[in-house]
């Protein structure tokens, strides 16, 4: 075996080596955790001013990053929610891949409004906060959407 070959494949069994270790540490090792919080409307329509809309109580409110759910959660009375996950499922949350889905009808909230239908906000957040070990996000823009 020639030399050069012979120190690629010591090269690639290192790297090999390297890149076991690194992944499992990185399935011990915790990336931080994950906060949504925010306010959900009982309305329909394309950016739904939340302040200006009741609030939607008895929610149930999914942070789903990367098409997949991370958590979940119920609003309060005041249509209020906190939820909190953790990062390692919620990498997509990254890079802006992360969605706020509320899958119960808006009929709960107010009789004349759809049955079927979801709301859904995009979240976002400073990427500041992974410093801490804590990227929070809100929802911006809550859009009413069918099924």
């Amino acid at each position: 075996m020639a030399a050069s070959s012979r120190r690629t494949s010591v090269l690639l069994l290192a790297v090999a080596v390297a890149a076991a270790a690194c992944s499992t540490a990185s399935a011990q090792t915790r990336l931080g955790k994950l906060v949504v919080t925010g306010v959900v409307p009982c309305n329909t329509g394309t950016l739904i001013d939340v302040a200006t809309s009741p609030a939607f109580p008895d929610a149930k409110v999914e942070p789903r990053c990367g098409g997949n759910a991370v958590a979940g959660g119920t609003t309060s009375r005041d249509g209020s929610f906190a939820i909190e996950a953790d990062m390692t499922n919620a990498l997509p949350a990254l890079v802006g891949a992360c969605q706020l889905v509320v899958d119960t009808p808006l009929a709960k909230c107010n009789a004349t409004l759809p049955a079927t239908g979801a709301l859904v906000s995009y979240l976002q957040g400073p990427l500041g906060g992974m410093l801490s070990g804590v990227f929070r996000l809100t929802p911006v823009g809550f859009s009413f959407r069918m099924n």
